[in-house]
């Protein structure tokens, strides 16, 4: 393998120097003396293909250990879904009509960890499941091994024209699967002492004055706590301060993240960054979740532009060579100093965002395919919603010591057709049948003798 000559469809012909991801990526040395890794499926030999077909990465979805057999857990649970909202580590059993959804989105994790990055939108009106949707995300992420940066928007202190803001808040609370820290520190701790991550890191990256690539070199060579705690509060987002100059390289000028201006591209070069440095790591990479709401349809006209090309440098960071919509020359430099628009090699982001249907969201189509766009509708089979009646059921039952007989099954069979017919009908949204699944059990606890078919003929005018 290692001296094998090749050829690549953009960079010509070269010679495999280093193989990588149990043959997945090879490094190769180009007769024009440039090196880069990359995917091994990309190079041909004698006009065919040389890499044998791999399975994809794929790691079997392990459901969440059962909740302790404790009625305070489950009365817990219950309160939270009576707010119509699933707890973190339940959300997985409790989805409700996203099974196509949940299937596309292993698919994009797979494929990020294979090739690099892909994208995800979601557009559903509210109660839908659009916040459910991130979360479940999330945990599918967590349980790949990825590390997760999930934002939540808002047009008053976290606007989605803010690129640098956005960043700082997905740095400031990224999620590990090995670990309940969170933010930037736990990988920079974790890569700084391993020798062979900053040479690494300094090959892939494409930019001449890297912050990440000089903010590890600070952290991984300076014996105070205080320098490389300035360094890592930097590169979260941190300010900069007077005590970070003497951890600096000697010759080295400082590289500013940009606050202000033309950032967008320099964002998300960062965050592809992260994600070189997670597989460095050994995670599998980045997942970026933003639930974006209703922020963008609200911003005034002259701030939406920024908050597009956020959205679009992230997910050309992302897809890059994967699609033909957007261009890297659509992006415009910061006027101090120009940056890549991804890492590319080595990088593995996932990015997924949210949109709340309006007249003033954002162009979706013009950046994406379609099927790298969710729609949440109101249908759902009322086999399924008797399924995710029953789990509430008996955790409902737990919460309140009780066993359910003959009075709760009849509500739970006629409830679900009732459920999803009110769904159709547009007079319930999701968190609306969270709710009312509750409030259903909740009668026939407190009220002993409430009579079934009163009850589910209530629910059908209701519903109608």
């Amino acid at each position: 393998m290692i001296g094998q000559q090749v050829e690549h469809p953009q960079y010509g012909r070269g010679q495999i120097v280093a193989v990588y991801r149990n043959g997945a990526e090879w490094m190769v040395r180009f007769e024009n003396g440039l090196r880069f890794r990359r995917p091994a499926a990309e190079f041909t030999g004698n006009g065919q293909g040389l890499a044998e077909p791999r399975p994809a990465y794929a790691i079997a979805y392990q459901p969440p250990p059962p909740m302790n057999q404790t009625q305070l857990d489950a009365r817990q649970l219950i309160e939270s879904l009576r707010l119509g909202i699933a707890p973190a580590q339940h959300v997985a059993e409790l989805t409700l009509n996203l099974r196509p959804e949940r299937e596309s989105l292993i698919a994009a994790l797979n494929q990020t960890h294979q090739f690099g990055g892909d994208a995800r939108a979601v557009v559903g009106e509210y109660g839908y499941g659009k916040s459910h949707m991130v979360e479940l995300a999330a945990q599918e992420a967590l349980t790949r091994n990825f590390l997760v940066a999930t934002v939540s928007l808002d047009l008053l202190e976290l606007p989605p024209h803010r690129s640098f803001a956005i960043y700082r808040e997905a740095m400031r609370h990224l999620r590990y699967p090995d670990t309940d820290e969170e933010g930037l520190t736990p990988l920079l701790e974790k890569t700084a002492v391993i020798q062979s991550t900053l040479p690494k890191l300094r090959d892939l990256s494409p930019a001449e004055l890297d912050p990440l690539v000089i903010g590890l070199q600070a952290v991984a060579n300076t014996a105070s706590s205080r320098q490389r705690k300035a360094w890592i509060n930097w590169l979260m987002g941190g300010r900069r301060v007077k005590t970070m100059n003497k951890g600096l390289p000697r010759g080295v000028k400082f590289p500013s993240i940009y606050k202000i201006g033309h950032n967008a591209r320099q964002i998300a070069y960062l965050l592809t960054g992260v994600s070189a440095l997670a597989r460095l790591g050994n995670y599998s990479g980045l997942c970026l979740l933003v639930d974006e709401a209703e922020s963008y349809s609200l911003l005034r006209p002259y701030q939406r532009p920024k908050a597009s090309l956020f959205f679009q440098a992230v997910i050309y960071a992302a897809l890059r060579g994967q699609q033909d919509k957007l261009h890297e020359d659509q992006f415009p430099q910061h006027r101090y100093r120009h940056y890549p628009l991804a890492y590319d090699q080595g990088q593995s982001l996932f990015f997924l965002f949210t949109v709340t249907r309006s007249d003033n969201r954002l162009p979706l189509h013009d950046w994406l395919n379609d099927d790298q766009i969710f729609y949440l509708e109101p249908d759902v089979d009322p086999q399924e919603v008797g399924q995710f009646l029953q789990r509430i059921l008996e955790y409902h039952a737990r919460a309140y010591a009780y066993e359910p007989g003959e009075r709760q099954t009849q509500v739970r069979r006629g409830g679900a057709e009732l459920l999803a017919q009110g769904l159709r009908n547009g007079r319930l949204s999701m968190r609306g049948v969270v709710r009312l699944a509750v409030e259903l059990f909740d009668l026939l606890y407190l009220y002993p003798d409430y009579d079934v078919a009163a009850l589910l003929d209530e629910l059908r005018q209701q519903v109608r």
